[in-house]
């Protein structure tokens, strides 16, 4: 999208327009790169041009301070009346400024995605999907299938496998968190009641140390099932 701006013309008093160049949207300036949406944020992510801000639990990127000081990028808010959603875009210069420092970012994750535990997990969970036919998979059941096969991943680690945030991870596996413990007290109230279903009530009685069965109960217990319901032996 090309941005353009008036100036004012001292030498006339008029309002001349001047073209700021072609400025893109984080989308297009991956298309331009040939990678995905994920991905161009977490290259982005990978060269602090791109941060999460208050590091609440959503995909919601935004670029830098300091990318916005230098004029590589700005803010474009959103409007609600018009169901518009804010987004960023970045400048010609910022767009040069990225092109350059793109193979080394690409190469840094790379290096980052290859180091032990994470490139096991990633390939494990490749093949997963590539045996059980799951390539649409979505994140959060990624998030899941890599906790259930993987516990010791940190959040940030299982973030780089996904190319997603850390605050993402945190946020499905707080959800998941959650949902396990409720099923876990769906069960336990399902086994509690059913006990109680399968329970058969009997009269007690105190009873002589002497009269006290092997078994831990009296004598008694079994003579009150001979007896009116009102009427204990002596």
């Amino acid at each position: 999208m090309e941005y353009i701006e008036q100036v004012l013309d001292r030498s006339t008093g008029d309002m001349i327009t001047r073209s700021k160049g072609d400025w893109i949207t984080i989308t297009e300036l991956g298309a331009l790169h040939h990678v995905g949406q994920r991905t161009v944020r977490t290259i982005l992510r990978k060269m602090d041009f791109l941060y999460v801000p208050g590091c609440r639990p959503h995909s919601r990127h935004r670029l830098a301070e300091w990318v916005v000081a230098r004029g590589y990028g700005k803010h474009i808010p959103g409007n609600p009346a018009r169901h518009q959603r804010p987004f960023d875009v970045v400048s010609p210069d910022g767009q040069a400024w990225i092109k350059e420092r793109w193979s080394n970012a690409v190469e840094a994750l790379a290096a980052d995605a290859a180091t032990g535990t994470i490139k096991q997990a990633g390939e494990a969970l490749q093949a997963f999907k590539d045996v059980r036919g799951r390539h649409g998979l979505t994140v959060q059941e990624s998030v899941s299938w890599l906790c259930d096969h993987f516990p010791d991943l940190s959040h940030t680690e299982v973030g780089r496998i996904l190319d997603v945030t850390q605050q993402i991870v945190t946020r499905y596996i707080n959800t998941r968190y959650i949902n396990t413990r409720a099923q876990q007290a769906d069960a336990a109230r399902w086994r509690r009641d059913k006990l109680l279903d399968d329970t058969t009530k009997v009269r007690l009685s105190m009873a002589p140390y002497e009269d006290v069965i092997a078994s831990g109960g009296t004598r008694y217990i079994t003579e009150a099932h001979n007896t009116s319901e009102n009427v204990l032996p002596a």
